[in-house]
């Protein structure tokens, strides 16, 4: 499945990806040097969809390319949609799982299933369920391995999503079974 028309962001002009390049370098240059970067993060923010703090020009590269925060600064910020279906969810988190999306792209619609799931905490129940469930004996066998048998369907994934948050979609199916119980919230 792809990311559903509504919710596909927006891509940018690959002249304004070259400029926040030539931004983000420039930026990073100044604060190593110690200089004002007023007026370069002034230009910087009429592109960017989101604020960013000048501590993040040297920092980004532990978390993300260079080519990542760029791109990630000129998505919008994700919002809470009222009226989402389970089809559009299960469509971007299929996407999202099955790599069907650019990297780019990856972390604006993980953080917009958080959005849409408040307090489900979406990346742990995703990439590390053993994590999010606290007991990794459910999911790992004693070596350490991943049991194949206790993999979550995207149907039990969003099952846990819409429990843990309190968030019921009305059209969801209402037959998945899920095999575990909902842990204990710290």
């Amino acid at each position: 499945m792809a990311i559903p028309s509504r919710y596909a962001l927006i891509q940018p002009s690959e002249y304004l990806i070259k400029r926040m390049g030539n931004l983000c370098d420039q930026i990073e240059r100044k604060l190593e040097s110690g200089c004002d970067v007023t007026e370069l993060l002034r230009e910087w923010h009429q592109h960017a969809r989101r604020e960013c703090d000048s501590c993040e020009f040297t920092n980004y590269w532990r978390a993300a390319s260079r080519e990542q925060f760029i791109r990630d600064a000129l998505n919008p910020p994700p919002t809470f949609v009222d009226d989402v279906t389970y089809d559009d969810v299960f469509s971007i988190l299929e996407s999202l799982v099955n790599a069907e999306i650019a990297e780019s792209e990856s972390a604006y619609y993980l953080h917009w299933l958080e959005v849409q799931f408040p307090n489900a905490n979406m990346s742990d129940l995703v990439y590390w369920p053993d994590e999010w469930f606290g007991d990794a004996s459910l999911f790992r066998d004693q070596s350490g391995a991943f049991k194949p048998e206790s993999e979550l369907t995207l149907h039990q994934i969003l099952g846990y999503a819409m429990k843990a948050s309190g968030r019921q979609l009305t059209d969801r199916p209402i037959d998945v079974s899920l095999p575990f119980p909902l842990p204990a919230k710290p």
